[in-house]
């Protein structure tokens, strides 16, 4: 055969015609390249193509303004879920519950009372997924009515809001308020203050931050802990760093130079520490609260406070956030021994992580109906 002259393909005979085919197995060539043509690309045989996949449909889900800010990273990486900010407040997130179409949403500390609910009970089944461990802004019992799960973050700030207990701890026992509010003001004057260790320390509720607090308190600042809850704990209190355990709030309050509240808000704690137990505690004693807001009377603590009764406060969380006084006349933003912070107790860029991917893995169970797996907080 000879040679086929230039844009001429090769040829042979076959029955019923000619075929053009090509006269290499998968070569080209060497004249073909020599005259500038294009190697078209080899078509791979099927075995090895890529494996076509269908696109995953991913499920939408609200998150809270707040809360998408502190874990945007892990939201919008998440595969599976096409995650969307939303308001905080109740009514425009229901307005965008019904407008979406959603089935779940992760919210934050804002409380949510009614339309938030009913958005989500036209769905057969919804979540709310709590971005922390309290969940007394969740009505559980409207959830429950509309078959609405509910669900919390546990175990994964508890380093965080411990630290910054023993942080705001060390501000009271140093005076910090009093001196930088001195130095801003151009006066260069020390105040006396005093030492954590071998201090008395009262922690009312041992539950897991209470005993991330004793642990740091006893074994990193050598204070002498005394711990109290409704609960006996799972194991001995001296694992902890407790040298003792009680049932009777009323002995701790008279024991502690140093009360750490870290009671969960429920009707049976609403106000305990009230004017009545604060009465308890000794002379220049000093609080704490990174719990819930609603456990502490704060006129009764302001009064307290003013009276030079208690040598100082340090209050991470408020019964109405942002801080509004109950009493104008009782505003503890106006004493110069307390030290005020809006709520950050949490705000960690590593438990803000943590609890992110908790919350989202909330979700991924719930959608996948393995319900055994879920943090619950919704079940009586």
């Amino acid at each position: 055969m000879c040679a086929p002259r230039r844009g001429e393909r090769h040829s042979r005979r076959v029955r019923g015609g000619r075929r053009s085919v090509p006269p290499h197995r998968g070569r080209v060539p060497l004249h073909r390249l020599r005259r500038g043509h294009v190697v078209p690309p080899r078509r791979l045989p099927p075995h090895a193509r890529w494996p076509y996949k269908e696109p995953i449909m991913k499920e939408a889900v609200l998150i809270t303004a707040p809360e998408f800010r502190k874990g945007e990273t892990v939201f919008l990486s998440a595969r599976d879920m096409a995650c969307e900010a939303a308001p905080a407040e109740e009514d425009a997130l229901a307005e965008k519950v019904v407008g979406r179409g959603v089935r779940a949403v992760i919210v934050g500390i804002a409380p949510y009372a009614g339309p938030l609910y009913d958005a989500l009970g036209k769905r057969n089944g919804a979540i709310i997924a709590r971005f922390g461990v309290g969940h007394d802004s969740v009505n559980k019992s409207l959830a429950r009515q509309h078959r609405i799960v509910v669900t919390n973050t546990p175990g994964v700030l508890d380093v965080s809001v411990a630290e910054h207990t023993l942080w705001l701890m060390g501000c009271l026992a140093r005076k910090v308020s009093r001196l930088e509010a001195r130095l801003r003001a151009g006066q260069f004057a020390g105040e006396t203050g005093m030492e954590l260790r071998g201090k008395t320390l009262g922690i009312l509720g041992f539950g897991a931050i209470g005993r991330r607090v004793a642990a740091i308190a006893h074994f990193g600042f050598g204070m002498r802990v005394v711990a109290c809850d409704q609960v006996s704990p799972s194991r001995p209190p001296a694992e902890d760093g407790a040298e003792r355990f009680t049932t009777d709030s009323e002995e701790v309050f008279r024991e502690c130079d140093i009360l750490s509240i870290h009671l969960p808000a429920n009707a049976n704690t609403r106000r305990f520490v009230n004017a009545t137990r604060l009465a308890w505690l000794r002379p220049g004693a000093v609080l704490v609260n990174t719990a819930r807001g609603a456990v502490l009377d704060e006129p009764a603590l302001y009064d307290a406070l003013a009276s030079g009764r208690l040598a100082g406060a340090a209050l991470d969380v408020f019964e109405r956030e942002p801080y509004v006084p109950a009493d104008p006349d009782k505003d503890l933003r106006k004493l110069d021994h307390v030290v005020l912070t809006p709520h950050v107790g949490s705000n960690t860029r590593e438990a803000n992580q943590r609890m992110a991917e908790f919350a989202l893995e909330n979700v991924r169970c719930f959608v996948a109906g393995q319900l055994d797996r879920l943090a619950r907080v919704d079940q009586p």
